[in-house]
């Protein structure tokens, strides 16, 4: 698909010479703007601030990363299933002898076993005398 002057006229996938970037040309003349920081960038920025924290009557600075840490040992100390399986995950994967691909396969262990059957058995009790109460 050529005119009398060598130029394509263009087609499916082919767009008319004209009409092509030249070479130098970028597609997107603006692009990202310089110093423009990605997601990860901003959410590691914001948990490396300090913030102002009580425990136990005490004022401490601390990460807010300090404080997610926290509160997820408090919630799964506290009977949280959710933060206890979570905080065991970390465990495992910041503190065991296996590697990140290994975590999600990696079989519980006769104690978290223990532990997390002592919580059912809890939970189990607690919702039946919570369910005779309102019966």
């Amino acid at each position: 698909m050529s005119d009398e002057n060598g130029k394509t006229t263009g087609g499916y996938g082919n767009p008319p010479d004209d009409h092509k970037f030249k070479p130098g040309q970028s597609g997107n003349p603006g692009g990202r703007p310089k110093g423009s920081k990605s997601w990860r960038t901003v959410i590691e920025a914001e948990l490396a601030t300090s913030i102002g924290l009580k425990e136990q009557g005490v004022e401490l600075k601390v990460t807010k990363m300090e404080t997610f840490a926290k509160r997820l040992v408090s919630d799964a100390l506290a009977g949280n299933s959710k933060a206890l399986g979570e905080l065991l995950r970390q465990v495992n994967r910041y503190f065991g002898d296996v590697t990140a691909a290994e975590t999600k396969d990696l079989p519980a262990s006769d104690a978290d076993v223990q532990l997390l059957l002592k919580y059912a058995q809890k939970a189990v009790a607690e919702q039946e005398s919570g369910a005779g109460d309102n019966g």
